[in-house]
């Protein structure tokens, strides 16, 4: 989804990139395995996750001001879903203000 809205959006400054949980490192192997994109790891000083509220899978989407646009859930709706894949490229576009 990256490089399509790269592509589609060059005129959005669009960065997806995934944050892991802290106490999560284990599972840090296997996640550079399915993801070519940039990889945050959270901690204890940063508390993304213990702050956001954050669930497995959920998908922060943030606006220009860094504010939490929406939040997008993978387990409920995975991206194997054209519908679903449309509705989250769709927020990440409009954050951007496109």
């Amino acid at each position: 989804m990256q490089a399509e809205l790269h592509n589609e959006r060059p005129d959005l400054d669009i960065s997806i990139l995934n944050v892991n949980g802290e106490g999560l490192e284990s599972g840090l192997e296997s996640l550079f395995e399915d993801t070519t994109l940039p990889v945050v790891q959270d901690d204890a000083t940063a508390q993304v996750w213990v702050n956001w509220e954050a669930t497995w899978r959920d998908v922060y989407v943030l606006d220009g001001d860094n504010e939490v646009y929406a939040v997008f859930n993978l387990t409920s709706y995975g991206l194997d879903d054209s519908a679903n894949y449309e509705a989250l490229k769709a927020l990440f576009v409009e954050a951007a203000g496109g």
